[in-house]
């Protein structure tokens, strides 16, 4: 699937490359943050299957994660301390549906990537052949949201 990927994010969509910066985020980070790196590193190897090596996404729907974000979310976490500063205003991000992100925080950030794995496992098994509904766009923009994520917090 052709995905349009801003160049600030292009290095990230090399799988390896990602996976490589999950481990530079995870050696800096303490405590509740690691789980939740993990979490997100486990969601965005499961995303890339679908994306990239065709496999269906009812095979990985149900393995996608939720279940650490809820447990610190409910904790009282707070998802600023991973990064304090808002999201940088990269020009490639203009005119892409990344667009409205510059300048947010990163907990909505965090929070905009739950949400959409989240809506994904309650409708995908509901709706997977309904026409209306694009999955592997849904896929695609959630990668891009984690790659995003993964360049907001790079030291």
């Amino acid at each position: 699937m052709d995905v349009s990927i801003p160049t600030v994010l292009k290095a990230l969509s090399s799988a390896g490359t990602a996976m490589k910066e999950f481990g530079a985020w995870k050696a800096r980070a303490r405590g509740d943050e690691r789980a939740l790196i993990a979490e997100l590193k486990n969601n965005l190897h499961y995303l890339d299957l679908v994306a990239e090596d065709g496999v269906a996404l009812r095979e990985v729907v149900g393995k996608l994660s939720v279940t650490e974000y809820k447990k610190l979310a409910n904790r009282g976490f707070n998802f600023e301390t991973i990064k304090k500063k808002s999201i940088d205003n990269y020009p490639s991000l203009a005119g892409t549906d990344l667009a409205a992100w510059p300048g947010k925080r990163t907990s909505e950030l965090i929070e905009s990537i739950y949400d959409k794995i989240n809506e994904l496992q309650i409708k995908f098994p509901y709706v997977e052949k309904n026409q209306n509904y694009r999955w592997g766009a849904r896929v695609n923009n959630i990668r891009k949201r984690i790659w995003l994520l993964l360049r907001h917090v790079k030291k």
